[in-house]
This record gives C-alpha cells, structure tokens and sequence, in this order.
C-alpha cells in the first residue's frame, strides 16, 4: 500500500504541477487524466507479457517492438517531469492511437474496439478545436486499412472476413465515435454549467461568512464602547450629589454616545441587508 501510495503520489505531482487546483472543468479533466496513467501504467505492464509472447510466436517482430514502447512511453507520460500536461495528453493520445492501429492490422477486425477507446479516451482527457478530431482519425485509420485489405496488404488473420463485414465493422466503429464526439462535449457542458454554479455559490457563501464575522466583531467590541459609555453615565446620574453643570455635561455624553450606538446599528442592519440580498 505505501509503495502504490508512492507511485500515486508521483505520477499525480508530474502531471498536475501546472495545472492550478480548484473545482474548474479543467482541472477535473487534468485529474482524470492523471488517474487514466495511474491504471494504465501497471495494467500496460501486466498486458505486456503475454502480448510480446503473441507477437513473438506469431513472428510479428513490429508488433513487439510497437508494444514496448507504448509501455515505455506512458510511463514516460507518468514519470518524466517539467512536461506541461497538454503535451503529455498529445503523447498520450497518439500513442494510444499508433497502437491500435497496429494491433488492427497485425491481429485483425477485433481490435477496433482499442480505437472505439481511444477515442472515447481522447475526447474525454482533451479538449480539441474540432470537436470530431478523435472520429475523424478513425476514419482515416479505417479507410487506410481498407484500401490495405483490396490491395492485399494485410497479414492473413485467424478469423476469415468478407468485404461486408469489413464495411460493417468499421462503419459501426466510425458510427460510435462520432457519437461519442458528439455527446461528451455536451456531458462536459453540462458538467461546466454546474462546477460554475458551485464556484459561485461557495463565493457566496465565503462572502457571508465574511460579512457574518465583521457583523459579530462590531457586536462584540465596537457596540460594547458606547453602551459601556452609556451604562457609566447612567451610574452617575443616579448620584444625587450632582451639579447642574455635571449633569449636562453627563447628558451631553449621552446623546453623544446613543448617536455612536445608533450609527453602529445601521452599520449591522446594512451589512445584514447586504447578505439577504446575496441570498436572493
């Protein structure tokens, strides 16, 4: 446990170093990301074994050479540091992509569930300026294999298909990933609508309570002055040993003091209007 606690701890500090924590879209993107390189590295690892051993009985030397380093480029992704985030996502996703694109020709039409993922992937850690870039590679890697199929270019597989099932494979994949283009970018609209929403009323809420605290300052010390002054005066009055001149210098001090008490009232009542107002 203290060792992936370890591991966690380093891949999040290289990933998110640049990217400023708070509760934005972008940053809870940066830190989906960075979890995505927490799994994908050990699980890369652990798939890697058994893929070389394929790729070695099947003689496919490439596809060896293609699965080591995309395992060593994520965890070049996770571990090298001073890399700003935007470019690990762009090796990120290109290695991703590179690898699907090999394993559907070297191991065959079942592989592009990896591009689907890609995809998926892709638009869910990056934010692109077309929306569709993700499906539009698949598209290109899809025609790319077909015209390789008729020009018989491609490696023979274990599973036999016809061109109708190459057609409808890919024309199921490129269905799903502009779908997946189409529908994450409103989920994450939604998504920003609502971390906005929250920003604004945690600054509502901090405002108050900082509005709250001033109120219960003045209460405490700045009403206690006057009122003190006010009770003080009061006692002396009480005194029937009092000269005239006395007593109108002590009610002086009284009206003096009340207007000081009634000026800090409308200070409260005003700060107290100022949070209902904030509420509305």
């Amino acid at each position: 446990m203290k060792i992936w606690n370890k591991y966690t701890s380093i891949v999040r500090e290289n990933i998110l170093f640049s990217s400023k924590k708070n509760t934005d879209l972008k940053y809870w993107r940066d830190d989906m990301f960075a979890n995505t390189i927490i799994y994908i590295i050990p699980l890369s690892i652990i798939a890697l074994i058994p893929s070389v051993i394929w790729a070695f009985e099947s003689q496919h030397y490439i596809m060896v050479f293609v699965d080591i380093l995309s395992v060593l480029l994520a965890l070049f992704t996770g571990v090298k540091k001073s890399i700003k985030i935007k470019k690990r996502k762009l090796l990120f996703i290109a290695t991703v992509y590179t690898l699907s694109t090999f394993l559907i020709y070297f191991v065959g039409l079942n592989s592009t569930l990896y591009l689907l993922a890609a995809c998926f992937l892709a638009t869910f850690i990056y934010t692109f300026k077309n929306q569709y870039t993700p499906a539009l590679f698949n598209v290109y890697i899809s025609v790319f294999y077909i015209c390789l199929y008729y020009l018989d270019l491609t490696p023979p597989h274990n599973i036999n298909f016809d061109s109708k099932e190459l057609f409808a494979v890919f024309s199921n994949l490129i269905f799903l990933s502009f779908l997946v283009c189409s529908l994450v970018p409103k989920l994450f609209n939604g998504l920003d609508e609502s971390f906005k929403n929250n920003i604004q009323h945690t600054q509502k809420i901090e405002k108050q309570n900082e509005v709250l605290k001033e109120i219960t300052r003045i209460q405490s010390h700045v009403v206690r002055t006057p009122l003190s002054r006010l009770m003080a005066i009061t006692n002396l009055l009480k005194e029937n040993d009092n000269t005239e001149e006395e007593k109108v210098f002590l009610i002086e001090n009284i009206i003096v003091s009340s207007n000081e008490l009634d000026e800090i009232i409308k200070e409260i009542v005003t700060k107290s209007e100022s949070i209902r107002s904030t509420e509305n």
